[in-house]
């Protein structure tokens, strides 16, 4: 499995307007394109930028193929839509990782 990470960088003065937007629409968004079987999104607490709060979403996709297939149909329409309702003050960078297990204590 493959974990489509994005993380974001979310000025406080649209925080509770952006995570609302995430957890309403945005997400939803991802889920619709079919390339993705779930995913998971988080605030980043171990490094604050003053002024802003950091948040990551997590995407599992079942394998290269299926990435690939969403990075070149349905990216760009995904990433629009942030940019459009937040301009710069949401900043995004994705990251592409190999799942190797999970473990439980």
């Amino acid at each position: 499995m493959i974990i489509y990470n994005t993380t974001f960088l979310v000025e406080n003065e649209i925080n509770e307007e952006w995570i609302a937007w995430a957890k309403e629409a945005y997400v939803k968004e991802f889920l619709d394109t079919n390339c993705f079987l779930g995913g998971r999104l988080t605030q980043v607490t171990s490094h604050e930028e003053p002024g802003s709060t950091t948040y990551s979403l997590q995407l599992f996709c079942q394998d290269d193929q299926v990435l690939d297939q969403f990075k070149d149909t349905h990216l760009a329409t995904v990433q629009q839509s942030g940019i459009k309702k937040f301009g710069t003050k949401m900043l995004s960078f994705s990251t592409e990782m190999l799942h190797l297990g999970d473990y439980e204590g």
